[in-house]
């Protein structure tokens, strides 16, 4: 303590100074900065006295060493001059009130300030901190219980003094007007943040944040950019520094000398309409006060409704942020990401399709199980629009499975543990066995299915040749030309009037006949040229294995794979001609959307709310190179536009998504893109820019989502273990 009474502290202590009747409080100021004899205002030689029961510097203390960047020293020589500050004058003590004190306090005021006429030289005043943000009664209190002498409050200058409520210390930062201006435009906004040293090293690129407004509103927005500015003049760009930087003896660069910035993209204001009303959001409108904090999001709601999410619906993973959860204060602390599957904004999104893409390898199979078994709970039923009395009922799960790996949704994962089925179960994951999974495996001449990975039922069937009658692609070779495609249409109505078994035997021998050849010919009805190119095409021991076998045609079990709640899997990993494979899967597909999208049909089909799961889809729905694939791609292009209206759901599975053509890839809603390094398979999906730059890095089990109708675009984590057996 001086002759004058003051003692010299550092400027950030000024806001713990109090007074105390006939008797300085005693502060608790940092270990760094001492006072010495030549630091005193009058040349005393006592100083202040430090409280070690006296909690109240201990955060000021901890702030100077984050700015600092280094520990303390107890050498006073080597301690920075501008970190040594008289203590200022509150504003509301004048002049006039120290030379002139009055009340009862004014003997020990007089005593404390006795010599101030000697501070009329400091230029600073420390306001008192208050918030706009945080009621006075939410500031805990500073003072020690332990301590013996009571004090008179000054109540002009002890409001807000106390140490900063717990949201204040998780803040990462503050909103600043030091680098650039706020402002917010119908395009776009520029919001800058400073990152307080402590937290410098949890902000990402796309960390999730709140703002909050001074009337409850919160501003929800996501970490755009991140960039170190100078706070001092410091060239680091020297050969000199350099050196002194990659010596192993060097001293860590000292961060204070940066400034850490943030900035901000809104994604829009969280608020409630009334009083009690549920939180809800609406596009930024407005931008925070300056010096604002920038606090971590850790309520779930506000995640949710920020991002658009809805609460429930089909579990597709957790939300995260490079490749690191995102965790709440809420039970359970993550974030689940689910699919709208309700009727509240129209249909479920899965009648406007999904799409899954990945590089092989990077857990499209898994991932692809853990979803798909979802939509297979007793509660989910889909309405019929036709239906007259608008009944729901489950879905039909059809599945082509080139690999053989989906009829072990029939199987448990043995591996789960009741911690993970209690985990599953309070974020609404179905998980385990499908009873009413079975595999139908085309019979195929000199292959065998081995059937091995599962106890489902098998159910033997095989392709009639009338199949072709009404889609005669399905045996058009790739690269028919159009006359020839005519000529095949005439071939087969003609085929298909006469008279006999309409079998493909019975039509190779009709157009082999030379009989037959003359009439066509002869006639002009067909080209010769077209007319023998179609004969060598469609004259093929391949079509002879798989049309017309001993087994039941499919069009006499209709019923049985047609079925609410049933899972029907088609194998096709134990072919060995990819030219058969497909002929079955379009066989399936057509007969699918022919029932469909027609006004009459089989009842089984068009009755039944469908979800066709398509792995290795790029082999299906590629770009038209021809008049085969053109054909095709028109047909399933008018099922994905109509799919909405008669409960037909596409999820499609590919690595290739840029050869699907374009027309269907238009008409999904949902796209999983898991890790990706085709530069054209990325640039084909259409997401922003600042997404395409992550796919490459995406780890396994890592994905982005695009889904406009269902929130906005987000990174989320799949499951680490598989809902179903996955081997």
């Amino acid at each position: 303590m001086t002759p004058g009474g003051v003692s010299s502290m550092t400027y950030e202590d000024a806001d713990i100074f109090a007074f105390i009747s006939k008797k300085s409080r005693p502060v608790s100021a940092p270990e760094k900065v001492t006072v010495s004899e030549n630091e005193t205002l009058s040349g005393g030689n006592s100083a202040s006295k430090i409280s070690p029961e006296n909690e109240i510097g201990g955060r000021e203390k901890d702030l100077f060493k984050e700015i600092s960047g280094s520990e303390e020293s107890s050498d006073p020589a080597t301690k920075p001059a501008f970190e040594e500050l008289p203590v200022p004058l509150p504003e509301t003590v004048t002049e006039t009130d120290i030379q002139n004190p009055s009340g009862s306090d004014s003997k020990a005021f007089s005593s404390t300030f006795s010599d101030a006429s000697e501070l009329s030289g400091l230029s600073r005043a420390v306001p008192a901190p208050a918030s706009s943000f945080y009621p006075e009664d939410s500031y805990p209190a500073d003072f020690s219980e332990k301590e013996e002498l009571p004090f008179e409050t000054f109540e002009d200058y002890d409001f807000g003094v106390s140490r900063a409520p717990p949201s204040l210390v998780e803040a990462f930062g503050i909103v600043t007007t030091g680098i650039e201006p706020l402002e917010i435009t119908p395009s776009a906004a520029t919001i800058t943040g400073y990152i307080a040293s402590a937290r410098r090293s949890e902000i990402r690129l796309g960390t999730y944040v709140v703002v909050p407004y001074e009337d409850g509103e919160k501003l929800f927005a996501r970490v755009g950019k991140l960039q170190y500015r100078q706070e001092f003049a410091v060239d680091d760009a020297t050969e000199i520094h350099s050196r002194r930087m990659l010596n192993a003896r060097a001293s860590p660069i000292n961060e204070a000398d940066y400034k850490f910035l943030a900035c901000l993209d809104p994604l829009c204001i969280l608020y409630h309409k009334r009083a009690e009303g549920s939180l809800t959001r609406r596009m930024a409108d407005r931008i925070p006060r300056p010096n604002t904090p920038i606090l971590p999001v850790t309520d779930r709601l506000e995640v949710q409704t920020g991002l658009n999410i809805p609460e429930e619906g089909i579990f597709l993973g957790h939300l995260s942020v490079g490749g690191e959860l995102v965790k709440t204060h809420s039970e359970p602390e993550t974030v689940a990401y689910y699919l709208r599957n309700d009727y509240s904004m129209g249909d479920p999104l899965i009648f406007r399709h999904m799409l899954i893409c990945g590089s092989t390898g990077t857990g499209k199979t898994f991932l692809s199980k853990n979803i798909l078994r979802q939509f297979m709970t007793e509660s989910n039923r889909y309405r019929l629009r036709n239906a007259s009395d608008n009944a729901r009922k489950n879905p039909c799960l059809v599945i082509m499975d080139p690999q053989d790996e989906y009829s072990q949704i029939f199987e448990d994962n043995e591996t789960l543990t009741d911690d993970d089925r209690f985990r599953f179960e309070s974020e609404n994951v179905a998980c385990g066995r499908v009873q009413s999974t079975k595999a139908f495996v085309a019979k195929v001449d000199g292959q065998k299915y081995p059937g091995d990975k599962s106890r489902a039922e098998q159910i033997e069937f095989t392709i009639p040749f009338s199949f072709v009658e009404h889609n005669s692609w399905l045996i058009a070779a790739a690269g028919m030309s159009e006359l020839q495609f005519i000529g095949l249409d005439v071939l087969l109505g003609d085929f298909f009037k006469s008279s006999g078994p309409h079998t493909y035997q019975n039509f190779i021998s009709h157009i082999e006949n030379e009989g037959t050849r003359s009439y066509y010919v002869d006639s002009n009805r067909i080209h010769e040229s077209s007319y023998d190119g179609i004969v060598r095409r469609v004259n093929s021991r391949f079509f002879s294995k798989v049309f017309d076998r001993d087994a039941t045609p499919i069009s006499d079990i209709v019923d049985k794979i047609f079925k609410p709640g049933q899972i029907s899997v088609f194998p096709t990993e134990y072919i060995s001609s990819p030219r058969i494979r497909d002929l079955i899967v379009l066989t399936i597909m057509s007969l699918i959307v022919d029932n469909k999208l027609n006004t009459t049909g089989i009842d089984a089909i068009k009755e039944t709310p469908i979800i066709l799961a398509l792995d290795e889809a790029h082999r299906y729905l590629s770009k038209a190179n021809g008049e085969h694939a053109r054909l095709i791609i028109s047909r399933f292009a008018d099922a994905a536009r109509q799919g909405r209206k008669e409960a037909l759901g596409l999820f499609l599975i590919t690595q290739d998504p840029q050869d699907i053509d374009d027309t269907v890839i238009k008409q999904i809603n949902t796209k999983l893109i898991l890790n990706l390094n085709n530069d054209a398979a990325i640039s084909s999906l259409k997401v922003p820019k600042e997404y395409e730059r992550r796919i490459p890095y995406l780890k396994k089990g890592q994905m982005i989502v695009h889904s406009p109708d269902n929130s906005d675009i987000v990174e989320i984590l799949g499951l680490s273990s598989c809902v179903v057996r996955h081997r």
